[in-house]
């Protein structure tokens, strides 16, 4: 790897006009990068490439970042390639890789090389890069020098929307990261707040949400945005009216930034907005732009007046931390403390097999479904869980977010079955069924008989659902039967029982995936009466001569 650097600095030094030393820079530039991807291009290829990057990041004025978005061509950058490619010089930051990876992963763009340098830079006033200096050094800063090609993009205005879209993101980044300790500390002062006592709240209430929020605070959520919100409400509708300039991160107003607007509340809506609860966690209607490409968590604290009523709301969004997926819910407050209260519920002995069953479903229960589930809503479906005792059927739990934004389905099915036609399947039937807009799935295989999908069905939250699970159970238990359950029903249907069971087991799978294509099983059973005919004499040979199809 080392050998392919220094052929590529080798013949950086024919280069002229560059702003620094170019095999210096090439140095440091392919660094970090592998053997494998410096084999991708000849070493001359590279090297026009570093310096056309030079060339291109020579100036930068403090806190703006440089984007670009070009086919390289032989006579304007001194190499081509097939790809299109994208660069980034800005301040470093955190999540600056994951996050350009999100938006080139939004425009279905996948990378096909990354060259990701952190280097030490200094410059002057006007953003002229002046050297490269030792990343232990006192002159200059940190910047991110990012390279990635991606599948050629003909359209110059796809180029300029990827560039706008890199530049935002990179807007996005900038205010979650310079925010994130006030953000924090928001937390630790809400925290402080709590604990001194909430109108209306059971002190026990209170401890578990001062836990958790500074779990929170803890390094498990990458804080991400925070905003206030009043709640105010009339006799036919409330509206939750956000707090002008008390945003932070994400939420955070002004430079171009609208104030948004008030949210109107009827309905379950309303309700939901009044509860005396003080937690709210669960999923923002957003995908996040920072980090990773999921739908962002929100996490809300209720504010309350003096005689216990709710008037607002102190929101936090973000995502939760790899560690929160895999520590044990029983060590994190608030599910340490639901889980309890689920097992108690229940009531099955922890050394019984029912027990054990219950303690392994709830620790490996989908994080996100923990936090944002009720007790009776968890004790309806981990008991339902317990209760398959690995029979191979299908079973579906679903749950209607409270805010009518989604359903979060939980699905069991043998595992025998499961396969990408399958999962196609059954996603396109809780797409019709339970009137979906979107979805996105997970799937759990191991060494259990049951196949488990969790699957979000994003449904639009103005729409009245009606669910039928059991109608939905039954079109996927239709969707995943084989040729050989219809063949299995039709020599049942036919033949004696006996007879049927004795070529079932003879001929399964006995057929290549083209033949039952081409054969319905009601047809085929004459097939297999033929080649079991066949037994009666080991030297027979048989022969049948049919119709073609006559518009062949």
């Amino acid at each position: 790897r080392q050998h392919l650097i220094d052929d590529i600095a080798k013949l950086a030094r024919k280069t002229r006009g560059a702003p620094l030393p170019l095999p210096a820079f090439v140095q440091a530039y392919y660094r970090g990068v592998g053997e494998e991807d410096l084999q991708a291009r000849d070493s001359a290829a590279f090297a026009a490439s570093a310096a056309g990057t030079l060339r291109f990041g020579a100036v930068r004025p403090a806190g703006e970042p440089r984007v670009r978005v070009f086919n390289p061509q032989l006579q304007r950058d001194g190499w081509e390639s097939p790809h299109t490619i994208v660069e980034v010089v800005t301040e470093d930051m955190p999540f600056l890789v994951d996050s350009l990876a999100v938006v080139l992963g939004d425009s279905r763009l996948p990378i096909q090389l990354m060259i990701h340098p952190v280097l030490r830079i200094a410059r002057d006033r006007r953003g002229k890069l002046l050297s490269m200096e030792e990343h232990d050094s006192a002159l200059g800063t940190m910047e991110s020098w990012q390279h990635v090609a991606v599948p050629r993009i003909g359209d110059p205005a796809r180029h300029e929307a990827l560039s706008q879209n890199i530049l935002r993101m990179l807007e996005d980044v900038r205010l979650a990261v310079s925010d994130w300790p006030a953000i924090r500390q928001r937390a630790l002062d809400i925290a402080r707040d709590v604990n001194a006592g909430v109108p209306a709240i059971p002190r026990r209430e209170e401890k578990e949400a001062v836990e958790f929020i500074e779990w929170l605070a803890d390094n498990h959520f990458t804080f991400l945005g925070y905003r206030e919100y009043k709640l105010e409400r009339t006799r036919s509708f409330d509206r939750l009216v956000p707090v002008p300039r008390s945003g932070l991160g994400l939420l955070r107003t002004g430079e171009g930034r609208p104030q948004p607007k008030p949210t109107v509340l009827t309905g379950e809506l309303q309700r939901k907005a009044r509860e005396v609860a003080l937690l709210i966690v669960t999923k923002a209607n957003s995908v996040s732009t920072v980090h990773r490409a999921t739908y962002l968590d929100y996490v809300g604290i209720k504010t309350f007046d003096k005689s216990g009523r709710v008037v607002g709301e102190r929101r936090f969004i973000g995502l939760f931390t790899s560690s929160t997926y895999s520590t044990s819910p029983r060590e994190i407050p608030l599910l340490r403390h639901k889980v309890q209260r689920v097992v108690d519920h229940i009531g099955v002995s922890p050394t019984s097999h029912d027990g054990k069953s219950l303690m392994h479903v709830l620790e490996t229960y989908p994080r996100d479904e923990l936090f944002q589930s009720t007790v009776p809503e968890l004790v309806r479906t981990t008991r339902g869980i317990v209760n398959l005792y690995e029979r191979q059927r299908v079973r579906l739990f679903a749950r209607r977010d409270p805010y009518q934004r989604f359903f979060s389905c939980l699905l069991y099915v043998p595992r025998d079955r499961y396969n990408t036609q399958v999962r196609e399947r059954i996603e396109r039937i809780l797409l019709e069924d339970l009137a979906g807009v979107d979805l996105e799935s997970q799937v759990q295989i191991s060494e259990s008989a049951l196949a488990r999908l969790h699957i979000l069905v994003r449904t639009d939250p103005a729409r009245s659902v009606v669910t039928d699970v059991e109608r939905i159970e039954q079109r996927i238990t239709a969707a995943m039967r084989t040729w050989t359950d219809h063949l299995n029903d039709e020599l049942q249907a036919r033949l004696p029982a006996a007879a049927a069971d004795q070529l079932a087991a003879r001929f399964e799978d006995a057929f290549p995936i083209a033949y039952e294509e081409d054969v319905p099983p009601a047809e085929a059973i004459h097939d297999l009466q033929e080649l079991a005919a066949l037994d009666a004499s080991p030297t027979a040979l048989g022969m049948e001569l049919r119709p073609g199809d006559p518009a062949s």
